[in-house]
Parts: structure tokens; C-alpha cells; sequence
């Protein structure tokens, strides 16, 4: 389990024992370690590794309170989340239909793409060019940071990590702000995990220049994310209420 478990909690199913509720706390047991209760008003997200054999029930309430649960594979890859019911605004869910189909609302819907490109890298201090060949550069170039410190297959599973971490949290967000139709969710999901992954990508390569060892573990790329979630969280939200805002204003 994570060294962060307060907050984000990390279970291998590999190891785990047992999973259940116990009042208002998650208690989980590991194989040989004594159980642990976790409080739900303490958690933020939970991370599955593997498939669990026992604690389902457990999970599925979690989810009811609110705590988004996500079962990752053993390399990072996010296989699905569990979520609550979505209570979504008519008029913000039924926005993907206006965006595929109005040229008015298209427009404005890439616009707004461009405009939060444009301010994702302005914020990392890239100002000219063009903005898909800056973007382009930019990744190269972080990516190019992260290969010398941690090597090919290293900076291949740690991207991996973080694709998941952040389409898991992302998705989350995104329906709480109404977006429960699911290609609607999956456009947004493709148009921002980009911009979210190049904060990121340079987190991570700032941290792997002031440490000089780093190792890809479920457990550090959790812990890694988590010290960035309050950011990506806040660029999201900015993000997703510039876009109601002019959904709501047309549509």
C-alpha cells in the first residue's frame, strides 16, 4: 500500500488478504501484516492492482460515498473505474451533440481547445510557434530529460502510470461537472489528458533532476501524482468551468 494512503490509497490484490467496511473506514488486510482502517473522509481515490478476489462490496460503497475506485493492470494501464450515479445538468450533458453537429458550437468548442493548449504551455514558459509543433517540441523535449535519468523502458512505464492516473482523475472530474454522456466524456478525455500529461511530464522531470534515483513503482508514480493532483485538479476545474460557461452561453 502507499506511503500516501490518507489520501490516495494503493492496494495490490497480489497481497491482499481481506477488504471490507468497518463503519464509516475501509479496513483492508494484507497478507501477513495487521488490518488498517481507513476512514472514507480521508480517502480521495483508491488504485486496485490486479483483481481482487474478495472486497467488491466494499469498493462498490466506496464508490456510493463518493470515492472514485480505479483497477489499473500491473504496468500503469487503466482497465476501468467504478463511479456513482451521475446526476448531470440536461443542458451540460447533452453538449457533445451540439459540438458534432453545430458548426457554430464545433467551433467554438476548438477554440476553446487552442485557447487551453495555448495557456497549458504559456504557463511552462513556451510562447512562440506554432501551437502543435510547440507542444510537439516541449514533450520531446521533457521526454528527452526523463529518458537520461531513467532509461527507455524506465520513462515507458512511468508515462504509462501517469496516462492512467490522470484519465482516472480527469474522468472523475469531468462528471462531476454534468459530462455523463460517454462519447462526450471520452472527446474531453482526449483533448485534455494531453495538456495535463505535458504538467506533468515536467514534474517529473524537474524531480528526476534534483534526485538522482527514481524508481517506476505503482507506489512512487501514486506518490508522484498525488504531490501534482492539487494542480492538475485546479488546471482541470479552470478548464472544464471556461467551457460551461460557453456551452451555457449558446447552447
Amino acid at each position: 500500500m502507499s506511503d500516501v494512503a490518507l489520501t490516495s490509497l494503493v492496494i495490490d490484490s497480489r497481497k491482499l488478504n481481506r477488504l471490507r467496511m468497518d463503519g464509516p473506514a475501509l479496513k483492508v488486510t494484507m497478507r501477513e501484516r495487521s488490518p488498517v482502517l481507513f476512514p472514507l473522509r480521508r480517502l480521495c481515490r483508491i488504485h486496485i492492482l490486479g483483481t481482487p478476489e474478495n472486497g467488491m462490496a466494499a469498493l462498490l460503497f466506496c464508490a456510493e460515498q463518493q470515492v472514485p475506485v480505479a483497477f489499473f493492470d500491473f504496468n500503469g494501464r487503466l482497465r476501468c473505474r467504478l463511479h456513482p450515479a451521475a446526476g448531470a445538468s440536461a443542458l451540460v450533458d447533452h453538449w457533445f451533440e451540439h459540438v458534432e453537429f453545430d458548426p457554430q458550437i464545433n467551433q467554438l468548442y476548438e477554440d476553446w481547445v487552442l485557447h487551453q493548449g495555448l495557456y497549458a504551455m504559456s504557463q511552462l514558459g513556451i510562447n512562440t510557434g506554432a501551437c502543435q509543433s510547440r507542444r510537439q517540441l516541449l514533450y520531446e523535449a521533457l521526454r528527452g530529460v526523463c529518458r537520461r535519468q531513467l532509461g527507455k523502458e524506465q520513462l515507458k512505464a512511468a508515462l504509462e502510470w501517469l496516462d492512467g492516473l490522470a484519465r482516472f482523475h480527469l474522468d472523475h472530474l469531468i462528471e462531476s461537472f454534468g459530462f455523463s454522456q460517454q462519447r462526450g466524456r471520452q472527446k474531453l478525455l482526449e483533448d485534455m489528458v494531453p495538456l495535463l500529461e505535458l504538467r506533468l511530464l515536467y514534474a517529473l522531470a524537474t524531480t528526476l533532476q534534483k534526485h538522482a534515483v527514481f524508481t517506476v513503482t505503482p507506489q512512487s508514480m501514486t506518490t508522484f501524482y498525488q504531490r501534482q493532483a492539487d494542480g492538475i485538479e485546479f488546471a482541470s476545474r479552470r478548464m472544464l468551468t471556461q467551457l460551461v460557461a460557453r456551452l451555457e452561453a449558446v447552447v
